[in-house]
């Protein structure tokens, strides 16, 4: 059992000490004691009153904290463990949220029993675009976004940390599939697997699409209480059939996710755009006729890791 080293004073059937009716109409409550002789009956009430509340106070850490609460002319250590004892007697309590956007470590917050993990692996890249001839055009698709990942409720009571790596952005590839995104994890709890980049778009007398964008991975780990694999970049679009015009058709948009929006699609010529946020796919690459440009797509944007932690 825990040592508290502060006893009440006084508390004996009998002690000799002021009624309480004498001591709450004693002049010294306001002024203290005066010059003179204060009554022994006086005195002990006084310090039975401070000496009881700093026991309770005392005993309070204690049995809370399950601590030594000592008087050796240490009150930081005190404070310390007060602050434990309340923070034990609330369990459940949100204590703080650590947020990771690049690989790194964990280390539990001071109080901290459990936590649950959200996290978005990194998006894939938009898809590039060749050259074209007089009569051709080419649009490809929008990269895929992260896969989604969400643990249960994990006890981390003897854990010490644990490494946290943040999926890279998909980056994209002149005339070529976009490159996609790498996996975030946390440590073998949750992993969330990256978005594939969207497929180039091949030239053709009309939007002579790829295939769709593949699939992405679905979330894993020992924790998982929720995942998916991420939403998949659109292909590109007629707005009419003559393409002859840059403004009739689009490039694919990437795929939002869940913690950012993919990048947009874009008009034959215009330049593609990047994912915002974390985790979600980049725009793909639209060219018009006579492009002599080999163009990639928009960039996906990086993963992200949240850890929640509770008291």
């Amino acid at each position: 059992m825990a040592t508290n080293n502060f006893k009440p004073f006084a508390i004996g059937s009998g002690a000799n000490v002021t009624s309480q009716a004498d001591y709450e109409a004693l002049a010294a409550l306001i002024t203290g004691f005066q010059a003179g002789k204060a009554s022994s009956a006086q005195v002990n009430k006084a310090i039975r009153q401070s000496s009881v509340m700093a026991y309770v106070l005392a005993q309070f850490i204690s049995d809370s904290a399950a601590v030594d609460v000592l008087d050796n002319g240490t009150p930081a250590a005190i404070l310390t463990n007060l602050k434990a004892s309340m923070t034990a007697l609330t369990p459940g309590r949100l204590l703080n949220v650590q947020i990771f956007t690049s690989t790194g470590t964990y280390t539990p917050t001071n109080g901290t029993k459990r936590i649950k993990v959200r996290m978005v692996g990194g998006g894939g890249a938009g898809g590039g675009t060749s050259v074209t001839s007089s009569s051709q055009i080419a649009a490809a698709f929008g990269g895929n976004s992260g896969s989604y990942a969400e643990s249960k409720i994990i006890d981390i009571s003897a854990l010490t940390s644990v490494s946290v790596t943040v999926g890279s952005a998909g980056i994209g590839v002149a005339g070529s599939t976009g490159g996609s995104g790498g996996s975030s994890a946390f440590g073998s709890y949750l992993i969330a697997p990256g978005g594939p980049g969207g497929n180039g778009g091949p030239p053709g007398a009309g939007l002579s699409m790829a295939s769709d964008n593949a699939a992405g991975s679905a979330s894993s780990g020992s924790s998982l209480m929720f995942g998916d694999s991420g939403r998949v970049g659109a292909g590109p679009i007629s707005i009419s059939a003559d393409v002859s015009s840059q403004s009739n058709f689009k490039s694919g948009k990437g795929g939002d996710s869940i913690f950012g929006g993919g990048g947009g699609g874009k008009t034959g010529g215009g330049t593609p755009r990047a994912a915002s946020g974390f985790g979600a796919g980049g725009g793909g690459s639209a060219v018009g006729p006579s492009s002599n440009l080999t163009i990639a797509g928009g960039n996906g944007s990086a993963g992200l890791v949240i850890v929640e932690e509770f008291a």
